[in-house]
């Protein structure tokens, strides 16, 4: 079609004016952004490594699907001052809701099977019934954002079928056996009741009736903590530890053991995306561009791990069932979320940059080791690197309310205790001692 610069039923009156369309997007926003925030509150407490990875993931594209929704949004005689409120009560006390999962199961069935699937339908009606000239720019973010979330719900699925099976193949007579829980059995099932919030919403656009009867309070009434240690599957993966541990017969020569612990130090930093997930989480009334800039913390983090974890099996290392290090959040959970981020942007990742550690892993790997795939890796983590240094640069003094210098000095007292911990943690695993304190 060449008329209308291949613009399809150009001539049909669309659904939405500029007023009704900007609040609809706003609900859009809203949904994304606390998505992104309850994920991140959920992040450290996740089991499945897979769900935690893809959580990272769906993270950061949440983030830039509400980004997108921030620029559309004032462009439709809409003040930006709206994109610091809450549209509707009832959205909120859903938020509230969903961050008191408290299984893998729940996580994933009320977001995948809930939530998402709401919004990528409202997303499909949205962008057939809209006036296909006028709103093109809002069709353009539509068909961006509803490729993310198919691609989220196959994966989802897939998670949750697997899960599910799992599940089922457990011996019935232990499981019977177990004493219930008596909240998780008077209560419905988690996802029923997110489901149950959004329906007295009026759905994700708010056009659908809603009940009469007003949605209360559930878990919400008791406000949500984050987990104080970061967890693993125990069905699946070995004991988290605050001890650097190799893998099941590492080679005898020292490079080979030296380019073995870089792939593991590499799959280990899922540790990191727990940490940034708590400041991401904690860290109230910043700018907007805050909480993206971590969300994409968060995934650099994982990507990372995965740099690792790729490497490892790629090697024919088994990996999943070792010990599986959890200080960089365990040691750091108290702390507030201002000196969280000090410790890694600029204790960890701003030192790496000054003391060239990044460029010689990558040296090392590429002219040492001579492995093509973990120099590239780490090729790529240092670019990373460098971008998070220049967060912490950026967040850390108005987090924290001082100048870099004082964050600078903070961070390194941080670290002092951070690698104390650590050592102590090593001389105890050396000795075969409890990893963890």
């Amino acid at each position: 079609m060449l008329k209308f610069s291949g613009i399809a039923n150009p001539y049909a009156l669309g659904k939405y004016g500029v007023e009704q369309n900007a609040r609809v997007l706003q609900r859009y926003r809203f949904l994304h952004e606390g998505l992104l925030k309850a994920a991140a509150g959920q992040l450290p407490g996740r089991e499945d490594w897979d769900l935690r990875v893809a959580m990272c993931r769906h993270m950061y594209e949440d983030a830039e699907i509400a980004n997108q929704w921030r620029e559309r949004i004032p462009e439709l005689r809409t003040s930006s001052a709206v994109l610091s409120k809450e549209p509707d009560p009832v959205l909120s006390l859903l938020m509230d809701e969903l961050v008191h999962a408290r299984s893998d199961l729940e996580w994933a069935s009320a977001v995948y099977e809930v939530v998402k699937p709401a919004l990528l339908a409202a997303y499909r009606e949205h962008m057939a019934a809209t006036q296909q000239i006028v709103d093109q720019p809002t069709i353009r973010v539509l068909r961006g954002a509803i490729l993310d979330l198919e691609a989220q719900l196959e994966w989802g699925g897939a998670f949750l079928a697997g899960l599910r099976a799992s599940a089922a193949a457990q011996d019935a007579t232990a499981e019977a056996a177990a004493a219930p829980d008596a909240t998780a059995q008077d209560a419905p099932p988690f996802a029923d009741a997110i489901a149950a919030f959004l329906a007295a919403a009026g759905g994700v656009a708010g056009e659908l009736p809603r009940p009469t009867d007003l949605p209360r309070r559930g878990r919400s009434r008791t406000p949500y903590a984050v987990p104080g240690r970061s967890v693993r599957d125990p069905r699946k993966m070995g004991e988290t530890t605050w001890a650097r541990t190799s893998v099941a017969n590492p080679p005898d020569d020292p490079a080979g053991r030296e380019l073995l612990m870089k792939m593991r130090v590499r799959q280990e930093e899922m540790t990191a995306c727990d940490l940034v997930a708590a400041v991401l989480y904690g860290q109230k009334n910043m700018p907007w561009a805050f909480y993206r800039d971590l969300a994409r913390h968060i995934w650099d983090e994982a990507r990372h791990a995965m740099f690792g974890q790729a490497a490892l099996e790629a090697d024919g290392h088994e990996w999943m069932s070792r010990p599986q290090y959890t200080s960089d959040y365990d040691i750091n959970a108290d702390k507030i979320p201002a000196v969280q981020y000090a410790w890694l942007s600029i204790g960890i990742e701003e030192g790496a940059m000054i003391s060239l550690g990044k460029k010689k892993e990558y040296e090392w790997c590429r002219d040492e080791a001579k492995h093509p795939l973990m120099a590239q890796f780490q090729d790529y983590d240092w670019a990373d690197e460098i971008v998070h240094a220049n967060l912490g640069r950026k967040w850390t003094p108005d987090l924290m309310g001082e100048e870099l210098p004082f964050v600078r000095e903070a961070a390194r007292k941080e670290l002092r205790h951070f690698f104390a911990e650590v050592d102590k943690a090593n001389k105890a695993f050396a000795r075969g001692e409890a990893s963890k304190a």
